[in-house]
């Protein structure tokens, strides 16, 4: 009965044309509030699938580096066994660690990585490449392929790849050094160059394992890390496959454990960008206030004949804070339907773009999530219920007096 009466003052008319057109004022309010908090997060949530995927497309499936130190030893027989897990699509063993890049009295400090043949399985750098081919050359003929970052600082921006560097690491030996002459020094030459995010771009350079082993004083059998690619619907199980393989010396981590804090900040800035957006629902809503304290007043004859035939004041307020609810969720309807139009033509046409050049994409990316609408609406509801209490104490406050 209370939804009922709620729905009737909704959709009725009113003896002032002015209290209609403030309560649709009010819904219109909440409905572009609403469509804005839906469209900035679906913005986020965008650009949150963008990161990720660039970082997925970076780092392996899975992960096994040592507790303690950054190298460790791995025999044949051990590789072996992780090779016949279950679900082990592709392994490659890897070799880490700082080294000084030269060319021609320009230097970086990099992030060298040696990689075995299959490492093209795993990572995708190989998909992200701006100049040359992904050619790491062999022990003997050593080659890098660098990130555009790292190209930039060595002026490297030449059409014709090939120019011969110099890289230097420190003896394993743990001796201090004074100079360059007593680093490890071997020369390589530029294949490639990629360029996935800043962050990689400025210091990593790619390599192939063997060269690396014999730049950082490693036996052929000492990596600092095991990649995987594999099925990621068996992800859980492979993880325990091959934590029994390798002990407990030894961390395997999935792509989300690679990177949690990442995952968990991008989460954190979205909660936050949504607790600022509320704020703003906040005083959107509060416009029901004025409004619906207007519809008490025009109601006062109603609410007495409710009276009169048994209602209560408690009757009387559940009423008037259905119908806050109702224009609430009438608004927050016509806002997501308007935001699902928004972030569909988006999606299809990118026709607002990103200002600049420097990122992967050139137009703003967006991604809805229900979870967004059925967190908005709720809030938006509730809000609006808040809002509501007041004009609808009021009015059971009015038939209280008169009853008294």
């Amino acid at each position: 009965m209370h939804f009922l009466f709620a729905w009737r003052y909704f959709r009725g008319k009113y003896a002032f044309q002015a209290i209609q057109i403030i309560a649709w004022v009010s819904v219109f309010a909440i409905a572009i509030g609403t469509a804005a908090l839906i469209t900035i997060l679906s913005v986020s949530n965008g650009f949150t699938e963008v990161v990720k995927g660039l970082y997925a497309d970076f780092y392996a499936d899975i992960r096994v580096t040592p507790k303690q130190g950054k190298f460790f030893t791995i025999q044949d027989s051990t590789t072996f066994k992780l090779q016949a897990i279950q679900g082990v699509k592709w392994v490659s063993k890897t070799v880490e660690n700082r080294a000084l890049l030269v060319n021609d009295g320009l230097q970086s400090v990099v992030q060298v990585k040696g990689v075995e043949g299959t490492y093209s399985h795993i990572n995708k750098v190989s998909n992200y490449l701006k100049r040359g081919s992904f050619d790491l050359g062999t022990i003997s003929n050593p080659k890098l392929v660098v990130g555009i970052g790292v190209e930039q600082k060595l002026g490297l921006f030449q059409e014709i790849l090939g120019d011969t560097l110099q890289l230097y690491a420190v003896n394993r030996s743990g001796k201090a050094f004074t100079a360059l002459g007593q680093l490890n020094s071997l020369p390589a030459t530029q294949s490639g160059a990629f360029s996935v995010q800043q962050e990689f771009d400025e210091q990593y350079v790619f390599t192939n394992a063997a060269f690396a082993q014999y730049l950082f004083d490693l036996d052929t059998n000492q990596f600092t890390a095991i990649e995987f690619s594999v099925n990621a619907n068996q992800e859980s199980e492979i993880v325990e496959a091959i934590q029994a393989v390798m002990g407990d010396g030894f961390v395997v981590q999935n792509k989300y454990q690679q990177n949690s804090d990442l995952y968990k900040i991008m989460q954190v800035e979205k909660w936050i960008i949504f607790a600022i957006l509320a704020l703003i629902m906040v005083v959107a809503s509060f416009n029901l206030v004025g409004a619906l304290t207007m519809l008490v007043l025009e109601k006062q004859k109603d609410i007495h004949v409710l009276h009169a035939l048994g209602a209560t004041p408690w009757d009387i307020q559940k009423i008037f804070l259905l119908l806050s609810g109702i224009m609430a969720f009438a608004g927050a309807f016509i806002g997501g339907v308007l935001a699902s139009i928004f972030c569909w033509l988006q999606d299809k046409f990118h026709f607002i773009k990103l200002a600049g050049n420097s990122f992967v994409i050139d137009y703003y990316p967006i991604k809805p999530m229900l979870m967004d609408y059925v967190a908005i609406t709720t809030l938006v509801i509730l809000i609006a219920i808040l809002a509501g209490w007041i004009p609808a104490r009021k009015a059971a406050s009015r038939l209280f007096e008169r009853i008294v």
